[in-house]
């Protein structure tokens, strides 16, 4: 009988030593596929150099993450508000440290823009030309910015609805 249990225990720690080792074979498989993901996810928020044609450079990136945004207008003369649909792209040059700003910025950003719109009527909106929302938006986007300034701001959704 005591053979037996010498027998039966070691069976059993060799069988708990397989799982601990399939477990921790398992979970060094699962962390560097997580890791193969995030890699993968944060290249989604550069586009590629072909969709913003009119780079200046080869060392420039579109920074994505702001996402699409919706902003309430101030109300106009006629006391009604519109709502305003944008989804802005900021160029900036290729530096890490600089997009580790922008992304530790982005509900700052988010916000400047929506205050912007929110700020102005429709028809205020209206009279301004794109180039003009832009060069105040780069402003007050820029204000925030300690390491660098944004190089261009792209909308590729804009609506007054």
């Amino acid at each position: 009988m005591d053979r037996l249990n010498k027998i039966l225990t070691r069976i059993l720690v060799f069988l708990a030593a397989i799982v601990f080792l399939t477990g921790i074979i398992f979970s060094i498989l699962r962390s560097k596929s997580k890791t193969k993901d995030a890699l993968q996810d944060s290249e989604k928020i550069f586009l590629n150099q072909a969709e913003f044609k009119s780079f200046s450079s080869q060392k420039s990136k579109a920074f994505t993450k702001i996402g699409k945004l919706r902003a309430a207008t101030k109300p106009g003369k006629n006391g009604k508000t519109k709502i305003v649909l944008i989804t802005p792209y900021i160029e900036y040059s290729d530096d890490h440290t600089f997009y580790e700003e922008l992304d530790r910025n982005l509900k700052k950003m988010r916000e400047i823009i929506l205050n912007y719109f929110s700020e102005q009527t429709a028809e205020e909106l209206a009279k301004k030309n794109e180039e003009k929302i832009n060069s105040e938006l780069l402003e007050k986007l820029n204000s925030i910015l300690i390491l660098q300034k944004i190089q261009r701001l792209y909308f590729t959704d804009f609506l007054i609805l």
